[in-house]
């Protein structure tokens, strides 16, 4: 990644260095919180860091000062950051470079601007030792700001098609991956019921896209990630009305999972990982599907449509289903901002997630943690399962309005197509964007769970 440079030497910038709280006490700097003091003459900075400053996230806020201050050029000081308990070398490293390429993202705009010149940041290490690393952080990061660029582009712009050639496009060149994508009559002859009624009512195709990376020919596992995709959602026939801002974003689990096998390959990584990207918005043009329709899924299960707007369930019912007999999963994961009470749980804060297994959790959990994603674990319990069951005339119904906490409903519907394959799932309601800024998250994790596949 161009933007990220990594020197060994010192440069002609200004050279910053943290002084944590209680160190240095014979320093000339201003000892407030965050403050840079800067010494011209020595062509030097240093940023006064408090003992609030106390583990990576806290940390986070501190490069983001020193990124948002935007003064003049800095060299930076990476040893002097580091502070025992608080955070090691790679920590500092994994901060500024994340932070860097989330600043410096090409991301989609349309606006009519001069290009604002920014500082240049460059990270001073007196040796090449974490070289690998930051490469490493670069590959995945430019991964995680392509799916990014997506979720900014406008529905207007990125439907089904338009996505699914832009992302293939993308991912075809890359060694390793191979590409496929289903079309309207191919999702047809799949049996793919649910995607299909969802889709009727939009004036454009469905596509599903399966990106494979078989990097461990020798072991049996095989994580096959599926995304829902829904680019703009409506609500169909159950309209949303009026409140429909961010609906462009509900794609943004497709575009992760894709991008998260990216850089998997990209990595060379020791694993076997599959994306499947479930394409379609849910609108209400031709012919759409009616509430209390009831439609046949991959699976073979019956489902009755009781909210047309509960329509990412339906969608990941087919990929789950398609992952795990036709891609031979060992693990199911999807990601997608599939509830409203997800973000009422947790709020922007934390994504939920649902496992069938307590070691794939604890396996899951790892990875954020070495990603530094925040994630909470859900309860599936057989209670939670009651409201899907109610249906008259099918084996399923895809909501209950009475049911408050409908995260943990949509987990255990979602449980019914997974073939009883290990199966983690990843509700980003509250995560996937903030303030109109799609934030590509969980594709750190998803590669880092990858990466000490067995």
């Amino acid at each position: 990644m161009n933007s990220i440079y990594y020197e060994t030497k010192r440069n002609k910038d200004m050279l910053l260095t943290a002084v944590y709280e209680g160190s240095n006490a014979s320093l000339n700097i201003a000892k407030k919180d965050n403050h840079i003091t800067e010494d011209f003459k020595k062509n030097e900075a240093f940023i006064y860091i408090p003992k609030t400053v106390d583990n990576y996230f806290s940390f986070l806020k501190v490069v983001d000062k020193i990124l948002s201050s935007n003064r003049r050029n800095y060299q930076i000081n990476i040893a002097s950051f580091v502070k025992e308990n608080v955070v090691s070398t790679e920590e500092v490293f994994r901060a500024f470079v994340s932070k860097l390429a989330f600043k410096n993202a090409n991301l989609y705009s349309a606006k009519t601007k001069e290009n604002k010149q920014e500082k240049t940041i460059t990270l001073f290490y007196a040796d090449k030792s974490y070289e690998e690393l930051v490469e490493r952080l670069s590959i995945i990061l430019e991964a995680t700001n392509k799916a990014r660029s997506l979720q900014m582009t406008p529905p207007n712009v990125a439907t089904s098609e338009y996505i699914a050639k832009v992302v293939k496009e993308d991912l075809e060149n890359i060694p390793g991956l191979s590409i496929k994508v289903l079309d309207r009559d191919n999702i047809k002859k799949n049996n793919m019921g649910l995607m299909l009624a969802v889709n009727s009512g939009s004036s454009y195709e469905p596509r599903v896209l399966i990106a494979e990376y078989n990097g461990n020919p020798e072991s049996k596992e095989k994580y096959v990630y599926v995304g829902k995709g829904i680019t703009f959602d409506t609500g169909g026939y159950n309209t949303k009305g009026y409140y429909m801002d961010g609906m462009k974003f509900d794609m943004s689990g497709s575009v992760i999972v894709a991008y998260a096998v990216k850089a998997i390959a990209q990595l060379k990584l020791k694993a076997n990982v599959a994306a499947i990207m479930m394409i379609t918005d849910n609108a209400i043009d031709t012919h759409p599907t009616m509430p209390e329709s009831v439609i046949k899924s991959m699976s073979g299960l019956t489902v009755e449509i009781t909210d047309t707007d509960a329509e990412g369930r339906l969608v990941l019912a087919d990929g789950l289903y398609y992952g795990a007999s036709k891609l031979n999963a060992s693990l199911l994961i999807d990601a997608a901002t599939l509830t409203g009470s997800m973000e009422r749980a947790l709020g922007k804060t934390y994504s939920g997630i649902w496992s069938t297994s307590e070691q794939r959790w604890e396996d899951f959990d790892k990875a954020a943690k070495i990603a530094h994603e925040k994630v909470w674990r859900m309860p599936l319990h057989d209670d939670y399962d009651k409201p899907n069951k109610e249906s008259k005339v099918a084996d399923l119904n895809n909501y209950n309005n009475s049911e408050k906490s409908d995260c943990n409903t949509a987990a255990m519907f979602l449980k019914h197509f997974t073939n009883n394959v290990d199966y983690i799932h990843c509700d980003i309601a509250g995560t996937a964007d903030n303030k109109g800024v799609g934030l590509g998250i969980l594709v750190s994790t998803f590669v880092e769970l990858a990466a000490n596949q067995k």
